[in-house]
């Protein structure tokens, strides 16, 4: 690096290249986890499905202020918390340049949000995760990646349980461990009705509330509550949930 005393600025030697950031939203609606996605409106992959994102501005700050502009830019979604998720810098990702992108992640009720296409977006739209379309460039690596770190963290934190009511079921619990770690039909370790509460209240740190369920004429099941505390000293002697 060398300074230019007539410009007054740094000068490197060396090539830069482009950054751009990639957002991963995953929705829940009580049933199946979706995706939010936005379809391409310029060239490379026109018309093509792909992750809200965009190229870093002098005006961003930090790669995570621009993930959460291109974000709102492109889909209307704004006000959600999102995490890094990693670099992807394969040199052939994309064909305009060098390009390496940082992408986030994120979990939310699909149904807060009204989503609309803006920007260089024709459009955004939720799909199911199970049934998504071709992406544009390396995005099925990065939706990969941001599942398989949900599927992994799901077994050493709560992160289902923002996207409940302060109390909730037993089987609203459940349809969230089974919309993210997708066991195949037959697995009844994850999938029965009887085993999962008993495995879910052995934790600790569920609780029931001591009300039950109103509205429906044949069943009112139990609801139970959260209790932070208690998952702070379960998470303190190394607990790990498995089905």
């Amino acid at each position: 690096m060398k300074y230019n005393n007539e410009t007054k600025k740094w000068e490197s030697p060396y090539w830069h290249p482009a950054v751009t950031t990639d957002s991963v939203v995953f929705g829940f609606d009580g049933e199946e986890l979706n995706l939010l996605l936005i379809q391409r409106g310029g060239e490379p992959y026109a018309g093509m499905w792909a992750l809200p994102g965009g190229f870093l501005l002098p005006t961003d700050k930090t790669a995570e202020e621009a993930a959460y502009r291109e974000l709102h830019e492109e889909t209307n979604v704004e006000g959600i918390y999102m995490e890094e998720l990693g670099t992807f810098s394969d040199i052939n990702r994309d064909s305009r340049e060098r390009v390496i992108t940082i992408a986030f992640f994120a979990l939310v009720v699909k149904d807060k949000y009204v989503i609309k296409g803006g920007d260089d977006a024709r459009m955004a739209k939720w799909f199911p995760v199970k049934n998504l379309p071709e992406l544009a460039f390396d995005h099925q690596q990065i939706i990969e990646t941001a599942l398989e770190r949900l599927r992994q963290r799901i077994h050493f934190e709560p992160i289902g349980f923002h996207l409940l009511d302060k109390e909730f079921t037993m089987p609203q619990l459940q349809n969230i461990y089974i919309a993210i770690l997708n066991p195949p039909e037959d697995d009844i370790k994850l999938r029965d009705r009887r085993n999962f509460p008993k495995k879910m209240l052995k934790l600790g740190y569920i609780k029931e509330t001591g009300k039950k369920m109103t509205g429906n004429p044949y069943r009112s099941p139990k609801l139970y509550t959260f209790d932070e505390e208690a998952y702070v000293n379960a998470k303190k002697i190394g607990m790990r949930l498995e089905f």
